[in-house]
C-alpha cells in the first residue's frame, strides 16, 4: 500500500512539474518530464482519470494520493 501511495505522490509531483515547465516554456524540462511521466505509468493515468471524474472541485494543485485512491473506488491498480 505504501508503494502505491508513493507512486501516486510521484505522479502528482511530475504532473505539477510539467504544468510549471509548460508555463515557463521550458522545452528541455518538458522533454525530460515526458520520459519520467512515461516511467510512472499507470499512476499518472490514474491521477488524470481521477481528476476527469472529479466532482469535488479538486485541482492538480490540491490533489492528494488518498483523494485519487478514493475517486478510483479503492486500491489503484499497479499495472495497465
Amino acid at each position: 500500500m505504501g508503494a502505491i501511495m508513493s507512486s501516486l505522490t510521484k505522479a502528482i509531483v511530475l504532473l505539477r512539474s510539467r504544468v510549471r515547465a509548460r508555463r515557463q516554456g521550458d522545452a528541455e524540462q518538458l522533454k525530460r518530464l515526458s520520459g519520467e511521466l512515461e516511467q510512472c505509468q499507470p499512476f499518472v493515468a490514474q491521477v488524470q482519470q481521477a481528476l476527469k471524474m472529479n466532482t469535488d472541485g479538486m485541482t492538480l494543485s490540491k490533489v492528494t494520493p488518498a483523494w485519487v485512491k478514493m475517486r478510483l473506488g479503492g486500491e489503484p491498480c499497479t499495472n495497465s
